[in-house]
């Protein structure tokens, strides 16, 4: 899965406008506060949960039908524009996109409308489409890999809601890899901790006989924190209290303990493999899985190092993953190419994107200036 285009009309801010995207390299929006950054996430993130509701709904219900473990809460994930999404004056919002999906272009629209006889419009018949042969790709060979939608939006640090008791069994696997994917909602550590402990349990209890033996998915969550946070390792769960610690230049801590950018970086790399993981079962290598991953304000809470490799360390870690993600860090902005990059501008004929002319490898200062309108020279600036 990935995205190929997306057409905003009449949406918040933004009027009329058209991204297209690379399937390979990241895509990175920038731009001031209140250009549109985030509301494109947001929009790509409503679009792609009709998606996930087809491929979890085979029976009208939203829900798998021979699947006794669903929750009320994993039923809730078809997303639809709210009133306050329809730009000031305009009578509708109405926005397509177009995926690229088991080789072939699927395309479908969601509209509101201030017309209460007729608020909501969709032409989902594409999408349904393709979702119903994935269903029974799925239905005829349990082990079919899932393409993943993703959305982490600024709140992404993990919920500070640790049980402190045994938990329960977690949900059902194939279900679980879409729960609250794309509400924008921050990561539920609870739901985290429950499934890597009950996993770690079936890994030390195997490991008694076989002590080469590691779970496939722990291994992948293990894997990714290693690759984007160099220093840090075994991630795992202690008991009396239950907490989960991981080895951070050889000093175990608790996750409590690592510094918001850690934590924030920690959350997102968890629980991205863990939904690969379960999506991916045929896979050896389950980072190897494609999905569409969004991503608000990549550079939050991290230091200017960390900013400069994020982009190239994501791209590594998981390869087959498209990234559309938002900045206001030159660092990052340095380390991508100007045409994987849409500069948004407020204008008087509304909101456009354009590439910048330079970006890769450019000095910060530069691009601070000609990019993001800052006179690093200025005395309020160095002040500041």
């Amino acid at each position: 899965m990935k995205v190929k285009r997306l057409k905003i009309n009449s949406f918040r801010g933004i009027g009329n406008l058209i991204l297209e995207f690379d399937e390979t390299d990241p895509t990175v929006l920038i731009g001031i506060n209140g250009a549109g950054k985030s509301s494109i996430l947001d929009c790509l993130a409503v679009l792609l949960s009709h998606f996930v509701a087809e491929i979890q709904d085979s029976t009208g219900t939203g829900r798998f039908s021979n699947d006794p473990y669903i929750t009320e809460k994993q039923k809730i994930t078809r997303r639809f524009f709210r009133q306050e999404d329809i730009a000031n004056g305009a009578p509708k919002t109405h926005n397509e996109i177009t995926i690229s999906l088991q080789q072939q272009d699927v395309s479908w629209f969601l509209s509101l409308s201030k017309i209460k006889e007729r608020p909501k419009g969709a032409d989902v018949r594409e999408l349904e489409g393709i979702c119903f042969r994935i269903k029974s790709q799925l239905q005829d060979n349990p082990e079919f890999n899932l393409p993943l939608p993703v959305y982490y939006p600024v709140n992404r640090e993990f919920c500070d809601d640790i049980p402190q008791k045994a938990p329960k069994q977690y949900w059902s696997k194939r279900v679980e890899v879409f729960d609250q994917a794309l509400m924008g909602a921050r990561i539920s550590f609870n739901s985290f901790f429950e499934w890597f402990k009950e996993l770690e349990d079936i890994e030390n209890e195997l490991r008694l006989d076989n002590s080469e033996h590691r779970d496939r998915q722990l291994e992948a969550v293990r894997q990714a924190i290693a690759s984007l946070l160099p220093g840090f390792s075994n991630l795992r769960v202690r008991r009396s209290p239950l907490r989960m610690t991981v080895m951070k230049q050889n000093q175990e801590l608790i996750i409590d303990q690592l510094s918001d950018g850690e934590k924030g970086l920690l959350a997102m790399i968890a629980d991205l493999a863990r939904r690969l993981a379960i999506a991916n079962p045929s896979l050896t290598d389950p980072l190897q899985g494609r999905g569409v991953v969004l991503i608000d304000e990549i550079d939050l809470h991290l230091h200017p190092k960390w900013q400069c490799r994020i982009i190239g360390d994501l791209k590594r870690t998981f390869p087959n993953c498209q990234f559309i993600v938002t900045t206001h860090s030159p660092q990052v902005i340095a380390e991508v190419k100007c045409e994987n990059i849409y500069h948004l501008e407020v204008t008087s004929e509304g909101v456009i994107a354009r590439h910048p002319n330079q970006s890769f490898g450019g000095d910060t200062n530069r691009i601070m200036e000609d990019l993001m309108g800052v006179n690093t020279s200025s005395e309020d600036v160095c002040k500041s």
